[in-house]
């Protein structure tokens, strides 16, 4: 059966890519496949366009329909399945939440690496709840509704999770040296949050770089971006966010060039050192 609403998540439109890729492949048209599962064939083309979710007994009857014998692909379909109805990056209160975000933070902690690039803010994994609060206070109306805004500074810190532990995710990113000139919440705030970002920096899986006032200007510059280095079955994707909403960029060459993008980005900044050293001197100018 499907679901009530409509979705787009990434892992949906991913496996019903795979599907759709393994039904032509075998020969069978949506009718065929419809009257094997005993659904609807406009149900199926909904699976297939990832707008809506497959019953897992579905997806494990297709890949014996479609005769797909070999272990990688069939665990592939079942891991793909099974990451479309997940959300355990967070157990709690979901509601009003945009898939685009959920998204997001699906592709956090499930990335073997990260790089994010900034230009206006310290990046999200690496803010202090008070920073965070400031932000959040700036760009939107909480004075109704505090329990909400309580709500989505846990999520911050839900989605920070990713960089403790046994097997921390590896995170490097780069920002605009304006960034530790932008004061947020006040001295003591941006302080503490420096302190942070000093802190974190001294992480072995933790790349920190501060991109010189002084620098050129170079590709890559215009947003900030991210970029999520995936494994099996997933492709690497490459995130930008602006006023107009959320785009995630799967296609090979176009990811390509935020990958080109980041590492240019790095050559142009200072070093980790020089960059823990410039971080430094800016919270003792603030203090």
């Amino acid at each position: 059966m499907t679901t009530k609403t409509p979705i787009t998540s990434l892992r949906a439109r991913w496996l019903g890519e795979r599907l759709r890729a393994e039904r032509t492949k075998a020969g069978y048209t949506l009718k065929d496949v419809a009257e094997y599962l005993g659904v609807d064939f406009t149900s199926l083309g909904r699976f297939e366009r990832g707008t809506h979710r497959i019953r897992h007994s579905y997806v494990r009857d297709l890949i014996n329909f479609y005769g797909i014998s070999e272990p990688k692909s069939r665990n592939a379909l079942l891991k793909l399945n099974e990451d479309s109805w997940r959300r355990d990056w967070w157990d709690g209160d979901t509601r009003d939440l945009e898939v685009g975000f959920i998204d997001y933070s699906w592709l956090e902690a499930s990335a073997h690496c990260i790089r994010h690039f900034e230009t206006m803010l310290i990046p999200g994994l690496l803010q202090t709840r008070e920073y965070a609060r400031t932000i959040m206070l700036a760009a939107r109306d909480f004075q109704a509704d505090r329990d909400e805004l309580e709500r989505l500074l846990e999520l911050r810190s839900k989605r920070q999770e990713i960089l403790s532990g046994e097997s921390p995710t590896p995170l490097s990113v780069v920002f605009e040296e304006s960034v530790l000139r932008r004061i947020v919440g006040g001295r003591r705030v941006f302080g503490r949050q420096l302190a942070k970002l000093l802190a974190k920096a001294e992480e072995s899986h933790i790349s920190i770089r501060v991109r010189p006032e002084t620098a050129e200007w170079q590709p890559g510059l215009g947003s900030p971006f991210t970029y999520f280095s995936m494994d099996d079955p997933y492709p690497d994707v490459a995130y930008v966010e602006n006023i107009a909403g959320r785009t995630f960029l799967e296609e090979q060459a176009k990811v390509e060039l935020f990958n080109r993008a980041y590492h240019e980005l790095c050559d142009s900044a200072l070093t980790p050192e020089q960059s823990l050293a410039r971080i430094n001197q800016v919270r003792e100018e603030i203090e």
